[in-house]
């Protein structure tokens, strides 16, 4: 499992990048918001999501923790799929997302070609519950450690997020935190 990758920009592409990291070049999907930020030779670090479909291994990348988040909600939607989660990520902010989902403000999801009406009242419905989990609190630092090694354990970047964030203040460390968190994970 692919969790985070730090490389240089070695080719801009239509809906991915190829980032060399230690003479490997990893294909990284990303949105088009994300590559208009890039510039080609530019090191750059991404948080990703590894997938494999149709027998395919595919790492979508993301700048930010949050827009992670709401990637890996949005592509658990049934019908919906790594493509479609990431042009609905890229849309904006979690908060204006959040508001859009509340309001149920279908215009908002209109930019995305491709989802017609049903399926933003399907999104809509289900990520109305969803969206309460990732909190206004500040995002995972890019250099959190322990929360790189549970996303490099396997979880998702909300369910490690959720359990830093219940790890004591106290516990400092990234191999005490991670232990603290992989504990409660045990408790579910």
């Amino acid at each position: 499992m692919i969790a985070y990758i730090k490389g240089k920009i070695l080719a801009k592409k239509k809906d991915f990048l190829i980032v060399e990291q230690q003479g490997i070049g990893y294909k990284v999907f990303v949105s088009r918001k994300t590559q208009g930020k890039l510039k080609k030779g530019q090191e750059k670090e991404f948080f990703t999501h590894f997938c494999v479909r149709n027998e395919r291994p595919e790492l979508y990348g993301f700048l930010r923790t949050d827009e992670l988040e709401i990637f890996e909600l949005i592509e658990k939607i049934s019908g919906i799929g790594p493509k479609g989660a990431l042009l609905i990520a890229s849309l904006g902010a979690i908060d204006e997302l959040k508001k859009a989902v509340e309001d149920q403000n279908f215009k908002y999801f209109s930019k995305i070609k491709g989802i017609g009406i049903k399926k933003v009242q399907k999104i809509v419905l289900e990520l109305g519950g969803s969206l309460k989990e990732l909190t206004k609190d500040e995002p995972i630092k890019k250099d959190d450690e322990a929360f790189k090694g549970l996303k490099t354990l396997g979880f998702s970047a909300v369910e490690a997020r959720k359990a830093l964030e219940k790890v004591p203040k106290e516990i400092t460390g990234p191999e005490k935190r991670i232990q603290r968190a992989l504990q409660m994970f045990g408790k579910k």
